[in-house]
């Protein structure tokens, strides 16, 4: 079933009841379209080569599979040192292809066994074949994901929310929309009038399904994600860059030093480790750089002083700009 140490009793029931759901979407198998020597001991369980299986979630929105990132080198010694002396021993999932050419399949779930199988030199790929359509194809990929090592808080918003989005028959951004009408609704009239909201159903039966937070949470901890840096978000989204690695970099408010630090490591491949010596300098740095513009700026002004008040517009202009920085502090 995956890596399920470590998680609690109630976490692992929870997930193993997911799986069940899932299950439950299974319809029979058309074995008349794989030959007889393709089918493995299971009779659920067929071989099809590689190439048949296609990489293109044209059931997520955006096209993107739910989990962002891989480790080449992680994953290269898994597929060398255990999937090429073993094989694949669990199936992934697929389901036809949606354009209707005979067999011809699109992946649900098993992207790191699909590709560790290139590495391992695999071509025959064990998996099983479902009919689902774009809603449970999707629930199926997150919760089989989710069941085999727990997402990055970025893979969970973001696979909450196309999730959502496919079933409210919207986009993501309306998705996001509706959880802050839905909170918004709450505070202001009382959870009466949010259960009488026609949406709430599905957004309730949606964070049932995942299981872990609920949507007040997810709206009050998760979405505030979304909020870093784009770049960096971009980056995780496509794989460029570990989430921990992005999260790290985002403590940077500089905007260029931030980017300029994100290609250094997107080019030399920096570790975790290394990304944060230099967040810790970069941030002493501009922090210091900050004071020291202060303490002269201060410096010129209490020469300036009186001058400034001997001209009521460049006195005028000094006290306005001394409000903002006051404002300024109260908002902090």
């Amino acid at each position: 079933m995956g890596r399920l140490e470590g998680t609690s009793k109630a976490t692992t029931n929870q997930r193993l009841a997911n799986l069940k759901e899932i299950l439950s979407f299974t319809s029979e198998i058309e074995g008349s379209e794989i030959n007889d020597n393709e089918l493995s001991k299971d009779s659920s369980v067929v071989l099809i080569h590689r190439s048949k299986i296609h990489l293109t979630f044209s059931f997520v929105p955006g096209e993107q599979p739910v989990r962002y990132y891989y480790d080449q080198e992680e994953l290269k010694t898994w597929a060398l040192n255990d999937l090429k002396p073993n094989g694949i021993h669990s199936p992934l999932w697929v389901r036809p292809l949606s354009n209707g050419e005979p067999d011809e399949y699109e992946l649900v779930a098993g992207k790191r066994r699909y590709h560790g199988s290139e590495f391992a030199e695999i071509d025959l790929l064990p998996v099983r074949i479902f009919n689902w359509n774009d809603v449970e194809a999707f629930k199926a990929s997150l919760a089989e994901n989710k069941n085999r090592r727990d997402f990055s808080a970025l893979e969970e918003v973001d696979g909450t929310l196309k999730l959502l989005a496919v079933s409210i028959e919207g986009t993501v951004e309306e998705a996001i929309s509706l959880l802050y009408k839905l909170d918004n609704l709450k505070r202001r009239s009382g959870i009466q009038d949010v259960l009488s909201h026609p949406q709430f159903d599905t957004v309730q039966s949606i964070f049932a399904f995942l299981g872990g937070v609920t949507w007040e949470s997810f709206v009050k901890t998760r979405l505030p994600l979304l909020k870093k840096p784009p770049e960096i978000l971009d980056a995780i989204r496509q794989g460029k860059i570990e989430y921990t690695k992005g999260l790290e970099i985002s403590k940077i408010k500089d905007s260029n030093i931030r980017q300029n630090l994100l290609k250094e490591v997107l080019v030399n491949n920096l570790s975790l480790a290394e990304i944060k010596k230099r967040v810790k300098r970069l941030t002493f740095s501009s922090e210091s750089s900050i004071k020291t513009r202060l303490d002269s700026a201060y410096k010129q002004f209490k020469k300036s002083l009186k001058d400034i008040g001997e001209d009521p517009k460049q006195f005028q202009k000094a006290e306005s700009l001394i409000l903002q920085i006051e404002e300024f502090l109260k908002q902090k």
